[in-house]
């Protein structure tokens, strides 16, 4: 359980540094800190936290998702980081990471991926459809898991 929230804080740390890096010395070193403090917190309570249910791992189900992830990034950054096109690349990452999670749930067995790739999904959209481009990047970096 410990590896599992290791892992994911130090991925969240570093979406909240990709995309709080436009806002500031001060936000970005504020935010950043914070997230570090969680991305502890979460670390020690993982630890300390008994699962409730035994945990099930599909590793093929979870190799594709990570594959999958992967290639679409790849493509994304290929794709998206010349020219204008660049304001588009880390809520498509967002979107990229969120469907992920959807594979998540045969990897482990747990429905709570639904939520949690939906809620990426979701806020990446709706930060491209709503907010002014300048909020873009920050916005999708801010809601990482």
């Amino acid at each position: 359980m410990r590896i599992g929230a290791i892992v994911v804080s130090i991925f969240a740390v570093i979406w909240i540094a990709a995309g709080t890096r436009n806002l500031g010395r001060r936000w970005f070193s504020w935010l950043l800190s914070i997230s570090i403090l969680i991305s502890l917190g979460v670390i020690v309570a993982a630890g300390k936290i008994s699962p409730a249910h035994p945990a099930t791992f599909n590793g093929k189900a979870y190799g594709l998702s990570v594959a999958f992830e992967a290639i679409l990034i790849f493509l994304a950054v290929l794709l998206l980081s010349s020219g204008d096109r660049k304001r588009f690349l880390l809520p498509i990452i967002s979107i990229i990471v969120g469907l992920h999670f959807f594979g998540l749930v045969w990897a482990f067995g747990s429905n709570e991926y639904w939520f949690v790739g939906s809620a990426m999904c979701l806020l990446s959209i709706l930060t491209m459809s709503i907010l002014p481009r300048n909020l873009w990047d920050s916005l999708p970096a801010l809601a990482a898991p």
